[in-house]
């Protein structure tokens, strides 16, 4: 099994030639897609997608990930064997969520014999990428796709700040419905009081959407394990004025401060 997270959209059909590739390598391979829809560049959407999607696929599935505003800068393209499966990725920190325990081994994909014949230099994806996703699914053993590599680069600010105030943290990702996933995750301390959204009070921390009543904003604990905010039969999006891109702050507070 193959498994797609990209930036493409679905109206240019790059994230159909990547499905042709693979296809014309290995068709007994099953491709998935996990979203095609993460905003042009989004490498934390990206992170955030990988790190709460994979753990429900077998422990053989190759995940690639093309989120890559680097491409064909002399950035590393990865392949990455853990105890849950195989990633192939832009050494960009998409990854980053992937344990240390967890990692068998990180090579960088250099080999040219596991590439497409004709590399262009803004379409690692389809040239690089693809073709070593569908051979690491048929078997060949990641060394064989380049050099190793002791580590590879990590994101920044992923974790929220303790203030005074209370626990900071930021908007992430808006799932389909609008709602609003932030980075902080479960069990982070200090997850206890009243949550808002850029100063917008959204009350405290439910258990689910029908613990308050149509129409209203609430705060729980998401599927994905990260504090998100809601409107019960609405899309908290619209209601707190937040859109893709933006850097919107979550707030965990002792105390109220609605305005």
């Amino acid at each position: 099994m193959i498994t797609l997270t990209t930036d493409f959209g679905c109206s240019d059909g790059n994230q159909a030639v990547l499905e042709g590739v693979i296809a014309r390598m290995t068709r007994s391979a099953r491709v998935v897609v996990v979203s095609h829809d993460v905003p042009p560049g989004d490498i934390v959407g990206g992170w955030y997608l990988l790190k709460t999607h994979h753990r429900f696929f077998p422990s053989d599935t190759v995940h690639l990930a093309v989120v890559d505003p680097g491409v064909g800068s002399k950035r590393n393209i990865l392949a990455v064997q853990t105890r849950s499966g195989f990633f192939v990725a832009p050494d960009n920190g998409l990854l980053s969520f992937l344990p240390k325990r967890e990692i068998v081994s990180i090579h960088s994909i250099t080999n040219r014999d596991y590439s497409l014949g004709d590399i262009s230099p803004v379409f690692h994806g389809r040239d690089i990428m693809a073709p070593a996703a569908a051979y690491l699914c048929l078997g060949v053993d990641p060394s064989c796709l380049g050099r190793r590599l002791n580590s590879m680069v990590t994101l920044a600010g992923l974790k929220p700040t303790r203030a005074s105030r209370g626990l900071v943290g930021r908007v992430i990702w808006i799932d389909c419905f609008g709602n609003l996933i932030s980075n902080i995750e479960a069990g982070a301390k200090g997850l206890k009081g009243i949550v808002s959204i850029d100063g917008i009070e959204a009350g405290p921390i439910k258990r689910t959407f029908s613990d308050v009543r149509p129409g209203m904003p609430v705060a729980y604990i998401g599927s994905g394990g990260h504090l998100e905010v809601a409107i019960r039969d609405g899309s908290a999006a619209d209601y707190f004025h937040v859109s893709k891109g933006c850097d919107a702050e979550i707030l965990v507070a002792r105390s109220s401060r609605r305005r």
